[in-house]
């Protein structure tokens, strides 16, 4: 039996935009498919894939313009048809990979583009939007959202409101209980930025974005046993230069509950695992920093030998070299040997 049975989840991916006249993208269903097999993995989301609602752009003919607006709004319908109702689950998560822009005059409000948007027809989907009336309605009581797209402005492509009811209580007020509602609202790019999409060692294209938050969500040390929406945001901002592969990307814009964090998962604290610094250029005197995956310090060492072994829990770390510019960052188990 599913441990979360009262998780839900929205998986959105397009690759194609034939008439979009921005070229198609290569990136997005992999990232959504990643996304999705995490969702499914025992170790990771652990949710049914009854409750898992997905839309590719693959699922259809090449060349095909799909999916529109209407195909992806009703993955949201039924939430908005029966959260009018009262609360549905516990969590639900929305992941949406494809062309996306930011609104004009709504600094909050991002859209993805559906696959037939033209340049003077921006048909979209208003993901923001979504979100929003299922918060204010309190519909679930944690909302976890990841967008890798762009998040550009154009003057003429403002974001619409769908056509769902307007919010239960008293017509434009949220209700009570969505100020108790926790969220993890992450975009690949603070508005205005430009995502970007590479091929990785596999020859397949993702989004940098969203390997920075898959890592953050499987690899995150936890704090006193618990992985929190301030553990994955730290991680996301310092593992993206390791993804970005030496290319310079805008750095995400995430939110987050401050007052009562989301709390993703409990895992406890794994085994250590030894790791050797090499140092390149070993002079006696070098001055060594070790810091998580959060960016907190965790030591200093002075070397005494151009190497030496430390033994380190899974995660993140960056190890930096005092007085001089070199650093690295690394993966525990993923690097026994790193070369400073």
């Amino acid at each position: 039996m599913p441990n979360n049975k009262q998780h839900h989840a929205i998986v959105i991916g397009i690759n194609s935009y034939p008439q979009l006249g921005q070229g198609s993208l290569e990136g997005p269903v992999n990232d959504a498919n990643d996304f999705y097999d995490w969702l499914r993995d025992p170790e990771g989301g652990d949710v049914p894939a009854g409750n898992i609602r997905r839309i590719l752009s693959t699922d259809f003919g090449p060349q095909t313009a799909c999916p529109t607006p209407n195909q992806v709004e009703a993955l949201f319908e039924p939430f908005i048809l029966n959260g009018g109702q009262g609360k549905l689950g516990e969590r639900l998560y929305i992941f949406a990979a494809g062309h996306g822009f930011g609104d004009p005059h709504d600094m909050n409000k991002t859209a993805l583009y559906a696959a037939n948007a033209k340049m003077m027809f921006p048909w979209h989907i208003a993901v923001t939007e979504y979100v929003n009336w299922l918060h204010c309605n309190a519909v679930f009581e944690e909302i976890v959202l990841i967008m890798d797209c762009c998040r550009t402005i154009n003057s003429l492509h403002e974001i619409t409101k769908p056509q769902y009811v307007a919010l239960q209580y008293g017509g434009s007020i949220p209700l009570p209980a969505a100020s108790k509602v926790r969220y993890f609202y992450a975009f690949a790019v603070g508005r205005g930025g430009l995502a970007r999409e590479d091929k990785f060692e596999d020859g397949k294209s993702f989004g940098f974005f969203t390997k920075a938050v898959l890592d953050a969500l499987r690899n995150a040390r936890p704090a006193q046993g618990e992985i929190t929406g301030e553990q994955v945001e730290n991680h996301i901002h310092n593992c993206m230069d390791k993804f970005a592969q030496g290319r310079r990307v805008d750095p995400p814009a995430i939110r987050r509950s401050n007052r009562d964090d989301i709390m993703f998962f409990k895992r406890k604290t794994a085994g250590t695992v030894p790791v050797t610094i090499k140092l390149d250029s070993y002079l006696g005197n070098e001055t060594l920093v070790l810091y998580d995956g959060s960016g907190q310090e965790i030591r200093q060492m002075q070397a005494d030998a151009a190497d030496l072994t430390l033994d380190l829990e899974p995660g993140l770390y960056k190890i930096t070299v005092n007085n001089t510019g070199r650093k690295e960052f690394f993966q525990v188990p993923n690097n026994e040997q790193i070369i400073v």
